[in-house]
């Protein structure tokens, strides 16, 4: 089994530095671009941070807080939309899960099946329950968790940067499929 943790562990480092290498332009450029691709920027190094071991798990947990407050406050002023707004928090509450340690498993019956879900709705696959329990039950809060969380956080930190790129084409995109709907017999 601990085979199974230093590979995601491993993954994660690699995954996240490729997309610190491709969102380092982006961050550059944060003041000048919309709040949600700030937050994206800032949401993918604060993770990098935490990966590299540069930042502990009270550093990053405040990290994840003050994002919260910013995607809150960027909900309420309508610059971003909401269901951006929607699915960053779930990123965060993610993150958040796998930072927290929990031997006893107190936490995880209230989360698993959200979890679980997340995971499978992100990467195509169910996880592996016992690298799970593993992960929550003996090693949670060590950057495990984390490790096991980077492929579907990462799939969706490019879906929402989809989302927001896609934003003032949706309505047309919309009623083309109403046209087609309409044409067919």
């Amino acid at each position: 089994m601990r085979a199974n943790a230093t590979r995601p562990t491993a993954v994660l480092l690699v995954l996240l530095a490729a997309a610190v290498t491709a969102a380092a332009p982006a961050r550059a450029q944060t003041s000048t671009r919309p709040p949600g691709y700030a937050l994206l920027s800032d949401l993918v190094a604060l993770v990098d941070q935490a990966a590299r071991g540069a930042a502990d798990v009270a550093a990053t947990s405040a990290g994840l807080l003050t994002l919260a407050q910013r995607v809150s406050a960027a909900s309420a002023a309508k610059s971003v939309d909401p269901i951006f707004a929607v699915r960053y928090a779930r990123l965060l509450s993610a993150l958040r899960q796998g930072l927290l340690a929990d031997p006893g498993m107190l936490y995880w019956p209230m989360y698993r099946a959200s979890m679980m879900n997340f995971i499978e709705e992100r990467t195509g696959r169910p996880p592996d329950w016992s690298t799970l329990v593993f992960v929550v039950g003996d090693h949670g809060g060590s950057g495990v968790g984390l490790a096991l969380l980077v492929e579907p956080v990462m799939s969706e930190v490019v879906s929402l940067h989809i989302h927001l790129e896609t934003l003032d084409r949706r309505q047309a995109i919309l009623e083309s499929y109403m046209k087609g709907a309409a044409k067919s017999p």
